[in-house]
Formats: C-alpha cells, structure tokens, sequence
C-alpha cells in the first residue's frame, strides 16, 4: 500500500461540512451569461445533503466517521444514487452514492452480509457496503480515531486510483470537502508545462505549449500520432461522460495500465480541465470505427475509418445515468471546445460535435440523456461570438 506524498492537512474527519449554496444546475432554455475565464475560487460544498441521517446511521454501525462517508460520497458522485455504466475498458461501472465497482462492490456486499443487487441499488446498502470496506481496510491497517491523516491509506485504498499524483489529489479533496469548500483549482497554484510532443515541432520551453489556455497539463502517455491525409484531419469533437469523479478519471487516462485517454477531462464544478494528450495527437477515446450512418450520414469520406483519427476527445466528470449537469461544468466545457473548434476550424453543430454514446451505441451512452444538448451549443455559440 503506497502512503501519498503529500502533506496532509490534519481535520478531524467527524466534522460535517460548513454552510453554502447548491451549484446551479441546468434546465429550460438557454439562459446563461458567459464567464471569460474558469473559476479561481474554490466553491461551498452545500451544508446539508438529502443523505445526512443515512451516513450517520451507518457511521455509527460500522464505526466509521460519519463525516467520512458523506466527503467521499460528495467527491465520488456529488451523492447521486448513479447506475454506472462502462466508460473504460478495465474500468467497471460504479454504483450508488459510494461509487461502488466491481470486486469492491462484491466485497462490500459480502463484509456488509447484502445482495450485490441491493447494493447497486439501494441507498442505504450502498453506504453499509462502503462503510463495510473503509472498517475492513481500517482494522486490517490499525488505523484509529478521527484524524483524516490517519486513515488517509484506507482512503487510497478505497479510491482505486494508482498513480501516485492522483491519490494525493484524491485526499486533498476529502480534506477540502471536510471544512466544507472544494479544493482549490489546479491552475491557480500550478504553472504546468505541457512536455515535447514527438508528433509536433518544438517550440521555446518559455512558452506555454497547452493547447487550451487555464487547462492543466497530466500527460498520459496512451497516444499516438494521427493518421496522414484527410483521416487524420480533425473533424468532430467527441463528448463524454467519465462514469466517475475528476480525479479518478484524468488518474485513470494517465494511467499506462489503462491503455485509454481523452484529450480533455472537465472537473464537476468547471474549475479545472485537465489536458492529457495534445490536439495535434492522436488519444484513444473511442472504440469505434466511423459509421457515417449513425450520424446522418455525415463526412461518408470517413466511413470506417477509427474514429480517434479524426477526432478530439473531452470527457466530464460524472455519470451517463445523470438527470441534469452543473451549469459551471456546461459552461466551463462550452469554452473549451469553442476553442478547440476554433483552432481546428470544426463547425459548430450536431453533425460534428457528437456524443459518445452517438457513434458507439452498441455498448456506450454516455454523456446520457440529460446532457443539455441545446443549452450547451448555444453556450459554445456566445463564446465563439465574443
């Protein structure tokens, strides 16, 4: 078990979240008023959640801090009951409020004496399964008391996450959500770099070589380069849903092991993009080769072609299974790829910014039936406008 490397601020991990607003959501028609840049400020994490009564309950069964389970419910799934669904190969679907998968959620439901069905799908099961590994972890690691350091390699641990920068992430965000406020952007305490791109000609190291300015640089090194002539031309923009949190995702499509990446992953609340792999490069976002077909029988040209050729990658943090989406993630991705479709010279519509679950139907929904399809296109509208 590897211990994060950073230096984690000592909360006690019994102390609910301070008092603020709900982030916005999206609904109705376009109305929204277009912010020139992404957050800088760290937003309120609400001072209530419809499950406060339920982490309680099972904080006090299971002997686990009741402040604990309701931070990483929040970071995992901002707490939605989610129905996964497979995003990444490897990666399988998380459930519930806790975020549950796989073997975990098998394990869960077995240390928690529950079906694996009620823990897909009942709130309070979900929580006991969790609950139920963080106690098993905990004991099995002589972790005692409150103290989020403490029980910061039981956290790691329930993350799944191996890369190490990406398990330091994942703790400052629990401690962040303990004192009630979402961590602090990246790029107000970073200066990333995006390093030499083989596929790209060099340029001064002075220079900040992201692609999307404000962005992060996490290099993943799932990419190659595109293919020569009109298929490797960049015509659409891909949307996606990452089936998990910010943090689990960039770590995931960082990860060599995973054998994926994206171009871009959007953080929940907007604050943060993280860039993985360059435009002018090739990441591995979908499986697919192209059925024209699927997409009005737009650029035949393409057809059969596999798709990542041709196209850019943004994944959000969150779930297909969602009903609406943050309005700052919408608006924070609206900017994003305006941009891109700017350097690319993609036009701005349905036949060429296209979902996931669009060109790969046979086994992928995402970003899901509640993404705001025209709030969103108008949002990208307004800034390429300004």
């Amino acid at each position: 078990m590897r211990y994060p490397r950073t230096v984690i601020v000592a909360a006690s991990v019994a102390f609910l979240a301070a008092c603020g607003d709900s982030p916005a959501k999206v609904s109705g028609p376009p109305s929204c008023s277009v912010s020139t840049s992404l957050a800088a400020a760290p937003a309120r994490v609400p001072d209530t959640s419809p499950y406060d009564s339920l982490f309680a309950a099972v904080g006090a069964e299971f002997n686990v801090p009741a402040g604990l389970l309701r931070a990483i419910s929040y970071v995992e799934t901002r707490w939605q009951m989610v129905e996964g669904h497979e995003e990444f190969a490897g990666l399988p679907a998380a459930h519930g409020l806790m975020a549950l998968r796989g073997e975990r959620l098998r394990e869960g439901a077995r240390l928690a004496g529950l079906s694996e069905a009620s823990v897909r799908a009942d709130a309070a099961a979900n929580v006991r399964a969790g609950a139920a590994l963080l106690r098993t972890d905990a004991d099995a690691l002589g972790v005692t008391g409150d103290a989020l350091e403490r029980w910061a390699p039981v956290l790691v641990r329930y993350s799944g996450i191996a890369l190490a920068e990406g398990q330091d992430e994942y703790i400052r965000e629990l401690s962040a959500v303990l004192t009630g406020r979402r961590s602090i952007p990246a790029p107000s305490r970073s200066t990333a770099r995006v390093a030499a791109d083989p596929c790209v000609p060099p340029v001064s190291p002075l220079v900040p070589q992201l692609d999307q300015a404000g962005a992060v640089w996490r290099a993943s090194p799932n990419f190659n380069q595109r293919v020569a002539g009109e298929g490797g031309r960049v015509h659409m923009v891909i949307i996606h849903s990452c089936e998990g949190s910010y943090i689990g995702c960039w770590s995931w499509l960082a990860n060599t092991a995973s054998a994926v990446s994206a171009h871009y992953v959007v953080r929940e609340d907007g604050a943060e993009v993280t860039q993985l792999v360059r435009e002018s490069s090739r990441a591995w976002h979908i499986g697919a080769t192209y059925d024209s077909t699927l997409n009005a029988g737009h650029e035949g040209k393409l057809h059969a072609i596999q798709s990542n050729h041709f196209t850019i990658g943004v994944e959000h943090a969150g779930f297909a299974s969602q009903t609406v989406w943050p309005v700052e993630q919408i608006d924070a991705s609206a900017r994003l790829v305006c941009d891109a479709a700017k350097r690319m010279q993609i036009p701005r519509d349905r036949l060429h910014i296209v979902s996931h679950g669009q060109l790969q139907p046979y086994n992928r929904t995402d970003p899901g039936s509640g993404w705001p399809w025209a709030d969103y296109l108008a949002r990208i509208d307004r800034y390429c406008a300004a």
